[in-house]
Formats: structure tokens, C-alpha cells, sequence
């Protein structure tokens, strides 16, 4: 379930990888002078949302009828049983954001609820939700200290590779994260401080084949972070920037069969330019060295590149063409691997035919490098996708997937697939 949304989907947010810059209008550093296509106001069908108090309650409810011809995301090469299986399915989507509506700081309160209802394979059934508060408490014009966190019961998708098995449901697992984080501008300088920290607990699961349990707390683990970043703004339109990030990975227990201890430290440092130039592109690119050590001695380090980038070019107002890359490295799902150097590259374009219609379409690929094993998992996705505005309170979308990957080496159970999916969402927002 959050596989082909995290290549395709998450990625095709160029602005995410943009600093976020202090509300100040006069600000060096502000990035806002072009506006994307999905970032467009649209008045006349923007939903206004309930007031309560010194809040915006924004409800929103999202019904989708989808069709997959792969639901356990293996080929009957692997599996004769269960590969390139078609079903149909349906989701439900209830979420409420609450905004504040201050004039100096602020707060966001959020909850969701995503069910999976599939008509044959009922086994792929699942039920997702979270909630999460995150703001921003304004000490001057030009600091500003941002708190935030969430707790997420999630499913996994079918897509990742977890060892030698088809599971009978999706792998459940929890995530709860929290932060706190510093922003300071003095002139044309301006510094950047955010302590992480998320856990992730993750549930035994079912084989779909043998039907034994199939132990999964060797995932389990706690990740820290810390980052730190100084920018320069040479211009109006642009700043120069440098970004140390420290991150360590705790796991609770080892590896089953090998006995490894898969705990690691490892660092990044990078450096940068963030831009917007008037009616042509805007964008933050940061070129670097990673670099992951691991507690066991029988576990080489992983170190390279490191690569965090974003831009956006504007050919006309009607269209926005977004291109994003990383480079970084992930804990493994395998009992087999470490870690992986994960580099994923997506091209989007949106196009807005009138102000209530919007194309979407967008190409990606990733290569997944494992260490410590013989193992490449290559991936290309694809994802063409309509919407339509029918007021402020409705809108509909049609969207289509494919997603193909292909595994090299010599570890077991490689995992070679292909997918095809369609969706149909209604939604209503208040």
C-alpha cells in the first residue's frame, strides 16, 4: 500500500525538497515567487472549510474503486498459485485537518482512516490510520522553533521485498515520530536546526504458503537524527547553502539465523543552491557524501554520493514540469541484507486544460543497491492521472499505474513483478 505511492507519488512533490523559509515578505530567502499548477488557488472551488473557534476544521471524505492485475505483487514464474492475480477492491478514506487561524504562530491537528476492501483475495484487505499535530511558534520575525509528531498504524506494501515468503495480509506495523526544530535569519544568513526521532514496530506475519509465522521484530528499531544547515542568500532569487545531517538506527533484536546486528550510525554532508527565477524555474539542489557504519564487523560500510534535488520549471502558467532525485541510504526488509542505497529519479508534468480540469503524468526509476548481499531490485513506474473540480465540495479523479521490477543477483527470492492498476476516486471535502 505505500510502495508505488513513495516512488511515484512522494517524489513528484517538488517543493517538499525547497527550504522552508520564514513568513517574512521581505525575506531573502522566500521561494514563492512561482506557483505550480497544483499549488494554484482556485476560489470558485476551493473548499471553505467550518470554523470553530480560532480554527479552520477542513472534513474530508474520498471514495475509490480501483482494479489490479497483480494483487500479491509477484509473477506465476515465482508463484503459480498466487502470481499475476487480478482482483478488484475498494477504499475508503474519512480525514479531518484542523488549522489554526492566528496571526502569529501556529497548529495543525490532523487524523485518517484508509480501509482496503478487496472483492477475491480478501487476504490483501487492510486498514490504515494516524494522527499527527505539527506547528510553529513564531519567538521573533526571524525565529521560529517547529514541533510536530504522528502515530501511524500502517500496511506494507506487497511491493517491498520481505525475505523468502508471499504473506497471507499485508505486514501491519506502527510508526510513531516526533521533532522539534530551530529556524534563525539574520540578513542574508540564516541557520537551520531539527532533532528527529521515529520508532517502528512491526507485527509477525502469516505465510501464505506454509502457513507458519514468520517473525518480523528483527525490523523493529528506533531511528535519531540530527540536522544541521547555514545558507547564504547571494541574491533575491537565490541562496548557497551547506547541510550536516546525523542519523543513527537502533534495532531491538538481531537478525534471525545470522544472528547479525544490524545497528548503524551515519552521516551526510552536502552542499547546495536553492532558486526562483521568475517565470522560468525554481528549485533546491544538494550534491554530497553519506556514508553508514554498522556495530557488527561482519557488516561492510555503505558510502558515496548523496544526492537531494528538486526542481520545477514554468513553460507557460498552465503547466508545471517537476524533476526530483535522492540517493540515500535504507534499512533492508531482508534477514539477509543490511542496508541499501536507494537512488530514485521522477519526471512530472501537470497541465491545467481549464481551471477545473488537471492532467498529471510522471516517470520514474529506482535502483535499490544492497549491501552485504548479492541482490539489485531495479524499478520503473509509471502514473497518468485526471482531475476534475465539480465545486467546492466535489471532485473526481481517474488515475492510472504501472510499476515493474526487476531483481539481480544471487540472494534468494528475488523478486521479479509487474503491475497494472486503475483507480476511480469521488471525493467530498467540506
Amino acid at each position: 500500500m505505500v510502495r508505488v505511492k513513495h516512488l511515484v507519488f512522494g517524489l513528484c512533490s517538488v517543493g517538499a525538497f525547497a527550504i522552508t523559509d520564514i513568513a517574512a515578505a521581505q525575506s531573502l530567502f522566500s521561494r514563492d515567487r512561482n506557483i505550480s499548477v497544483l499549488q494554484r488557488e482556485r476560489p470558485e472551488y476551493a473548499s471553505q472549510g467550518m470554523r470553530s473557534g480560532s480554527f479552520i476544521v477542513r472534513p474530508k471524505l474520498e471514495l475509490s474503486a480501483g482494479y489490479t492485475d497483480n494483487t500479491f505483487a509477484i509473477s506465476d514464474t515465482l508463484n503459480a498459485q498466487f502470481g499475476n492475480q487480478e482482483d478488484y477492491y475498494f477504499i475508503l478514506r474519512p480525514s479531518i485537518i484542523a488549522e489554526s487561524n492566528w496571526n502569529r504562530h501556529s497548529l495543525n491537528l490532523g487524523a485518517y482512516v484508509e480501509a482496503y476492501e478487496h472483492i477475491d483475495f480478501d487476504e490483501s484487505n487492510a486498514l490504515n490510520a494516524g494522527i499527527f499535530a505539527d506547528g510553529v511558534i513564531d519567538v521573533t520575525r526571524t525565529t521560529a522553533i517547529e514541533l510536530g509528531g504522528a502515530y501511524d498504524k500502517l500496511n506494507e506494501s506487497r511491493k517491498i521485498s520481505t525475505g523468502n515468503d508471499v504473506f497471507a495480509d499485508p505486514i501491519e506495523y506502527k510508526r510513531g515520530e516526533v521533532y522539534a526544530g530551530l529556524r534563525q535569519e539574520f540578513g542574508r544568513i540564516r541557520y537551520r536546526g531539527r532533532l528527529g526521532y521515529t520508532n517502528f514496530n512491526y507485527d509477525d506475519a502469516v505465510s501464505l504458503i506454509t502457513s507458519n509465522i514468520v517473525d518480523q521484530d528483527f525490523r523493529d528499531r528506533e531511528e535519531s537524527s540530527v540536522l544541521l544547515q547555514a545558507g547564504y542568500a547571494l541574491t533575491r532569487d537565490a541562496s548557497i547553502f551547506i547541510r550536516g545531517k546525523y542519523r543513527d538506527r537502533n534495532f531491538d533484536n538481531l537478525t534471525p539465523g545470522t544472528g547479525l546486528n544490524r545497528d548503524s550510525e551515519g552521516y551526510t554532508i552536502a552542499a547546495g543552491v536553492d532558486f526562483d527565477i521568475t517565470r522560468l524555474v525554481r528549485g533546491s539542489i544538494a550534491v554530497g557524501y553519506l556514508e553508514e557504519d554498522f556495530t557488527d564487523p561482519a557488516l561492510a560500510s555503505i558510502d558515496g554520493v548523496s544526492v537531494e534535488a528538486g526542481l520545477e520549471w514554468f513553460p507557460s502558467e498552465l503547466t508545471t514540469v517537476g524533476l526530483t532525485a535522492t540517493r540515500e541510504v535504507r534499512a533492508s526488509a531482508l534477514t539477509s541484507g543490511s542496508a541499501f542505497l536507494a537512488n530514485e529519479v521522477v519526471l512530472s508534468v501537470d497541465h491545467e486544460v481549464a481551471r477545473n480540469i488537471i492532467l498529471s503524468a510522471s516517470a520514474g526509476y529506482a535502483l535499490d543497491d544492497y549491501e552485504n548481499i548479492s541482490r539489485e531490485d531495479e524499478r520503473y513506474a509509471l502514473r497518468l492521472a485526471a482531475k476534475y473540480l465539480i465545486n467546492r465540495i466535489l471532485s473526481a479523479g481517474i488515475e492510472y499505474t504501472y510499476e515493474e521490477q526487476s531483481s539481480d543477483g544471487t540472494a534468494t527470492f528475488l523478486k521479479d513483478f509487474t503491475t497494472n492498476e486503475l483507480l476511480l476516486t469521488l471525493t467530498a471535502e467540506r
